[in-house]
């Protein structure tokens, strides 16, 4: 038997790991791969010094190395520590003695591994499938547009429950598997719908669930960076504010809108139905004109759609649809000259337009600047009063009964006259409909006990 040596010399010279520093290039490599498989990244770091190598080489072990370094070693040698340091006999392996000048072949780096090309393309499959095809979202897209359009004709009670399955259909789908442009298209479509119901519930006065519906759109808007979106909400948001008489908060929340985007045409809505209309029924006339001359100047500088868009509508406010609302500030204001001329130019827009809340509106307007005037015209009020009230056969919605039970209210000093008995009898048949009971809340219709 010949002389017994460490099985770890003759492992380094079959490799061709002489001298020292080929060593610990190749251990430094062992040591990655060891912190990788092994989940246990520390190991990554772990190092033999020149010192240790040379020990090794002469005399093995004397008692088993570190934890860490054996299991380095153990991933260079693809075997155990224990057969690593076990001393052998290179005659009877068949193996050139130790000094004999012989060495194997470098066997080069390790040999890299790959994933799978099957695993990969079933994992690129799944991260780029989507359970919303172009066909859903087409459709949700369409639904959306074809709410806005009946809005005016159907109002909030005939549409609320699609719009809730559209939104419950929308939410079921964003909780699947989506890639981000999808994803993207489907938070939008989620926004609109929920800033739908908003809209609807604030007609519908029901001012906690358009809150809560104006708090999702504005979210899901914000997530995906839908600044339009963003804006529509606010404007929504200020609405309900407004309606419920709480006109600083209703500016707050359109200030807040315009300061998204100051030059984008969806503050013109944000101008003058929200800042100007508030500010003006919070005593605030010249911040007033000045947000309508704001909103004004953008309608001038942007090429907004024409005739009176839908009220409830993504797009930006039409001409008409502004002058509308300008009309509104202008009364709160007290300037009913102004409100006069400009109903008399938006006759023609209404009377060629299926919206028969806008004409309602603009007509109780007119009809309450002909008491405010310097010498109130009592009958031409109390007229263009019932037919606004009678304009067509829109549902009913809040703003029209708040509308036309304040120009009740400014006929105080002319209650016995026959005119305003048939108002207010036009005013209590209005009331007295089942969906307009819901909208008036606990406002009751003259003469009402």
């Amino acid at each position: 038997m010949g002389e017994l040596i460490p099985r770890f010399r003759l492992l380094v010279k079959e490799r061709g790991l002489e001298p020292f520093e080929k060593f610990d290039a190749h251990f430094a490599r062992a040591a990655g791969l060891a912190a990788e498989r092994e989940g246990r990244p520390s190991l990554a770091t772990a190092t033999a010094s020149r010192k240790t190598f040379d020990r090794w080489m002469q005399a093995g072990v004397r008692s088993a190395p570190t934890i860490a370094l054996g299991l380095v070693l153990k991933h260079l040698f693809n075997m155990s520590v224990d057969k690593i340091f076990e001393m052998v006999d290179p005659d009877s392996l068949g193996l050139p003695l130790v000094g004999s000048g012989e060495t194997l072949p470098d066997v080069g780096p390790p040999v890299l591994e790959f994933d799978d090309p099957q695993h990969v393309r079933e994992q690129t499959r799944l991260l780029t499938a989507s359970n919303a095809d172009p066909a859903i979202l087409a459709m949700a897209a369409g639904a959306i547009t074809g709410i806005v359009e009946r809005y005016e004709r159907l109002g909030p009670h005939q549409l609320v429950g699609e719009a809730k399955l559209l939104r419950s259909m929308l939410h079921t789908l964003l909780a699947g598997h989506q890639p981000p442009r999808v994803k993207t298209e489907l938070f939008r479509l989620a926004g609109r719908v929920s800033g739908l119901l908003g809209y609807m519930a604030t007609n519908a006065d029901r001012p906690t669930e358009a809150q809560a519906y104006s708090t999702e759109a504005l979210e899901l808007a914000d997530q995906i960076g839908d600044r339009d979106l963003q804006m529509w909400a606010f404007g929504t948001r200020s609405l309900g504010y407004y309606y419920q008489g709480e006109y600083g908060l209703a500016d707050e929340a359109a200030v807040a809108g315009v300061a998204i985007a100051p030059g984008s045409p969806q503050a013109i809505r944000l101008l003058i139905n929200g800042r100007a209309r508030a500010l003006a029924r919070a005593g605030r006339h010249q911040l007033a004109l000045e947000a309508i001359d704001q909103g004004l100047n953008l309608l001038d500088r942007h090429n907004v759609p024409p005739g009176l868009t839908p009220c409830i509508a993504f797009e930006p406010y039409s001409a008409a649809r502004a002058l509308a609302n300008v009309v509104t500030a202008q009364l709160a204001i007290g300037d009913t000259e102004q409100v006069l001329d400009r109903a008399r130019d938006l006759e023609p827009m209404l009377a060629s337009s299926d919206s028969g809340w806008s004409r309602a509106l603009v007509g109780l307007d007119t009809a309450t600047a002909l008491l405010q005037q310097p010498k109130p015209d009592l009958e031409m009020a109390m007229c263009r009063g019932e037919q606004a009230l009678g304009s067509g056969t829109t549902p009913p919605i809040r703003s029209v009964w708040l509308r036309g039970f304040e120009l009740y209210e400014r006929t105080e000093r002319w209650r016995d006259e026959p005119v305003v008995g048939d108002y207010a009898e036009r005013l209590r048949a209005w009331r007295a409909s089942p969906s307009a009971g819901t909208v008036a809340g606990s406002t009751r219709a003259p003469g009402a006990a």
